[in-house]
């Protein structure tokens, strides 16, 4: 599996490149104050980590990974695991840089702004995750792609909507009530989110042929 983790790192590598131009474009919106540099990094990680589906489909590798010991076990787990990896790691680069722009704008060391920013970026690369990994695997990268994207405006339409129609003031209160406990509440649906989201994927890729 480590050879499979490995594997997409490299690819990872391989499109790092390519994203250079959109991170030095992020990084001048953040200087500006556009962007916040916790939102941008972990993002485009994500971004370069899909790309490696779409190299793995393009290049037939699910038919020689299935042949391996474990193959359809460890590939979906070498997936999650090196998604998290990454998210991690770029997630600690992008709290250092907000925490190196802030000090050099404000002359202040805001360390729980930036990790509340941080946080709330996490949770949403991990729902992103949760919800696109299993749809790839079952349609591929390129369609996985556009469902997910559907979804989400389809369900941000909807949210608006409730927003529109409905009084939030109860459900803002509640989350401002939470607001202290985020650092255990995220890690853990975070978890749970991800081991759904495994457990489906896992299903789906030892079912399917190739």
């Amino acid at each position: 599996m480590l050879g499979l983790i490995k594997k997409d790192f490299l690819l990872i590598k391989a499109n790092a490149k390519s994203m250079i131009l959109i991170f030095a474009i992020y990084i001048m919106l953040v200087v500006q104050g556009t962007f916040d540099v916790t939102f941008i990094v972990p993002l485009i990680g994500v971004m370069l980590f899909i790309s490696t589906f779409s190299y793995d489909d393009f290049n037939n590798w699910n038919s020689y990974a299935v042949t391996l010991p474990d193959g359809r076990k460890n590939v979906v787990r070498a997936k999650y695991l090196a998604s998290i990896i990454l998210t991690i790691i770029l997630g600690i680069f992008a709290l250092v840089i907000g925490i190196g722009f802030n000090y050099i704008k404000t002359n202040n060391i805001n360390l729980d702004e930036n990790l509340s920013s941080l946080m709330g970026t996490m949770l949403s690369v991990v729902i992103i995750i949760s919800l696109l990994y299993p749809i790839i695997f079952k349609f591929g990268a390129t369609n996985g792609r556009t469902i997910l994207f559907t979804l989400i405006f389809g369900i941000a339409g909807i949210g608006a909507l409730i927003a529109k129609c409905v009084d939030m003031t109860y459900f803002i209160n509640m989350v401002n009530t939470l607001d202290s406990y985020l650092p255990i509440i995220i890690p853990i649906f975070s978890a749970i989110f991800l081991s759904i989201s495994y457990l489906i994927s896992n299903k789906i890729y030892k079912s399917k042929e190739f």
